[in-house]
């Protein structure tokens, strides 16, 4: 009787201890997303009561852990310090953190920022952005104050300050891919809990919980961007009740009527989702077929609203409200293959030729400034500027890469029709959603252009953008069917592909993926053409630069170099060996100055290495001439000339040190 009065008494403790331990208790913000993830997980998971407490700063929350107040508390980064008074999971996942501003500034453009006091912020900033003041506050009050108050330029805080932030109208950009921000964990009470920490930590690991908190806090962040947009269109005085009236050109990838009357393709999709996230009624003018010209003609009498895609150009910012660009399209010239082949290297040049326009596109209005007084052919849409071109009606046409591949790929037999090879890509330009110029407009441009920014728009053109290697799939799988000797055909393919491969490799440089001198004495073996110019660069002090910090480092720089070479010159450019560089093109004297004012000197940065430098770069110019003149004459040109210059250089350098040397002795 008394053993089973015992036993009795033990399970009665043992059921009471199990009940007492099945509430736990968590301190948080207001709208911490990632604790309310993780604990309703464990809480789930280990069939839990969870009180959430609610504290107005993070160090209001570390005190209610270390009193025991509260039980757990999550999103802590760990120091010594701190292990001194909790106790500390592994880490559990990355701080979510932000830096709030008005207008979207970067951080290096802030001269002042606030901070979370308590927080490992300002260390961080304080390392990484020495030049910028830091006020601490404690609590979203506060925050917002001093941002009303013009005390500080900007936040930096965790994901809890985004949902009231944003809804206040600021703007947030998330800075973990900018600052080295360590890892958080979850802690308990100092002794308490470490058995139970070590059963959630374990939880909080799994595929299960990590994909989820990546779930929700995604979207989290889209409602709450969602939200203050549509807080910011109400404020700014959009009548939602009024349609939008929409008109898309259906051309190549961007948009693209499906057999069931369906308009598909990049800018529908980006349009109207844009259009969902504002809570607009966009509303479809446009019918298949229509030309562009109408449209356009629609669109500056202001009888739509809306016009997409449309190119943004200088001359249509005169008339056009432009949103954020959602593709950049390039231009290329295509012509009937085998049609005077390797003969002109320049859009200028076709000055004699039949070109081929859709009317009013930006391509028709590119080609009036590039040749003036020239007659141009126009056309309605693509479709008969291609037809036209294939029954020698035109010679040229200019058109974006994505919608030839377009045409190539739908056509039901191999259209006898190629890239001019030489001329190459010649113009890029953004596309973007286009707005009447009135008042309305230009809040419409504003709101859509932050739309925009919500959305995954490399995923929704990569969606029906088609990439640029599928033509020679598509033609392979053409010449199969028409053929049927299937295995000779692809082996014919196959060593065609590495004959091309091979032939690209042994013109390139490896390091650079600028052509190499091997490729520019193949260009020009039978001399440079009177009216082009050449440039012989080289790195000045390259060797120090490779002694004092490393190859690898002076690879890097010859890298940025390039990259300026391909940003800043309009012509052919070619790494001859070493720091050595040779540039051709037919420039203006504007074009010449303003490339070489750009690549003298060249900002170089290495954030792996910690170097960095202001790279000097030395030039010779050879200018246009009378006659063909061969390019080893040519290079000799640029040669002495270069030779000329740095003497010139080092002249000066002497002097000025001379005059330094004098100054410090007192002569004058």
């Amino acid at each position: 009787m008394q053993r089973f009065i015992a036993l009795l008494f033990m399970l009665s403790f043992t059921v009471s201890s199990t009940f007492a331990d099945t509430r736990i208790r968590v301190g948080m913000e207001a709208d911490d997303i990632v604790t309310h993830t993780l604990f309703s997980a464990i809480s789930e998971h280990f069939h839990l009561s969870t009180d959430y407490v609610y504290y107005p700063s993070f160090n209001d929350i570390l005190t209610a852990v270390e009193t025991g107040e509260v039980d757990f508390a999550a999103n802590v980064t760990f120091t010594e310090e701190r292990s001194k008074r909790f106790d500390f999971s592994s880490p559990t996942n990355i701080e979510y953190t932000y830096l709030f501003t008005r207008g979207g500034k970067k951080l290096e453009q802030l001269g002042s920022i606030g901070v979370p006091k308590g927080t490992i912020y300002g260390e961080l900033i304080a390392k990484n952005y020495p030049h910028i003041t830091q006020v601490e506050y404690d609590g979203q009050d506060v925050a917002l104050r001093l941002f009303k108050q013009n005390q500080i330029e900007g936040i930096v805080d965790a994901i809890n300050q985004l949902k009231p932030l944003l809804l206040a109208g600021y703007d947030a950009q998330l800075l973990n891919h900018q600052i080295s921000i360590k890892p958080v964990s979850l802690i308990a009470t100092k002794g308490k809990h470490l058995a139970r920490l070590e059963e959630f930590e374990a939880l909080v690991h799994s595929a299960q919980v990590q994909k989820a908190l990546r779930e929700n806090i995604t979207q989290y962040q889209f409602d709450l961007r969602q939200e203050a947009l549509r807080n910011l269109a109400t404020k700014l005085g959009v009548d939602r009740s009024r349609p939008l009236k929409v008109k898309i050109e259906s051309i190549g990838q961007y948009a693209y009527y499906q057999d069931d009357g369906k308009l598909v393709g990049i800018t529908p999709e980006v349009l109207f989702s844009a259009c969902e996230i504002l809570q607009f009624n966009c509303q479809l003018m446009s019918q298949p077929g229509e030309a562009w010209e109408t449209m356009y003609d629609d669109f500056l009498a202001q009888k739509v609203d809306v016009i997409s895609p449309i190119a943004i150009s200088e001359t249509r910012k005169e008339v056009t409200y432009f949103s954020k660009p959602y593709f950049v399209s390039n231009a290329i010239i295509v012509k009937r293959e085998g049609y005077k082949n390797g003969v002109y290297s320049n859009v200028s040049e076709l000055i004699i030729e039949r070109i081929g326009v859709v009317t009013n596109d930006i391509y028709h209005e590119l080609l009036l400034d590039l040749l003036p007084q020239k007659d141009l052919h126009t056309f309605s849409n693509d479709e008969e500027r291609i037809n036209a071109l294939l029954s020698n009606e035109i010679d040229y046409i200019i058109i974006n890469r994505s919608s030839f591949n377009k045409v190539l790929r739908e056509s039901k037999e191999i259209l006898p029709l190629e890239e001019d090879s030489l001329i190459r890509d010649f113009y890029s330009t953004d596309v973007a959603i286009g707005f009447a110029k009135t008042p309305q407009g230009q809040i419409l441009a504003e709101l859509f252009s932050q739309a925009i920014t919500m959305l995954n728009v490399e995923k929704i053109v990569g969606q029906y953008n088609i990439m640029p290697d599928w033509k020679a799939t598509l033609l392979s799988e053409k010449r199969l069917a028409r053929l049927t000797l299937s295995v000779i055909i692809l082996i014919l393919i196959a060593s065609l592909l590495l004959s091309l491969y091979f032939n690209h490799q042994s013109n390139t440089d490896n390091l650079t993926r600028l052509k190499n001198r091997r490729s520019l004495t193949r260009r020009y073996n039978k001399g440079v053409q009177p009216d082009q110019t050449l440039v012989y660069l080289d790195v000045n002090k390259f060797k120090p630069i490779n002694d004092t910090y490393g190859h690898e480092v002076g690879d890097q720089v010859l890298k940025e170099l390039a990259h300026y070479i391909m940003r800043y010159w309009k012509g052919q450019s070619y790494r001859i060996g070493g720091d050595e560089f040779i540039l051709v093109g037919t420039v203006s004297a504007v074009e010449l100055s303003h490339a070489l004012l750009n690549l003298q000197k060249i900002k170089f940065r290495s954030s792996a290495n910690g170097v960095e430098l202001e790279i000097s770069v030395a030039f010779g110019v050879s200018k246009p001439r009378r006659d063909v003149m061969s390019l080893e004459n040519v290079m000799h040109e640029a040669d002495l000339s270069m030779y000329a210059n740095k003497r010139k250089a080092r002249l000066i350098e002497s002097r000025f040190a001379q005059n330094e040397q004098q100054a410090d002795l007192g002569v004058s």
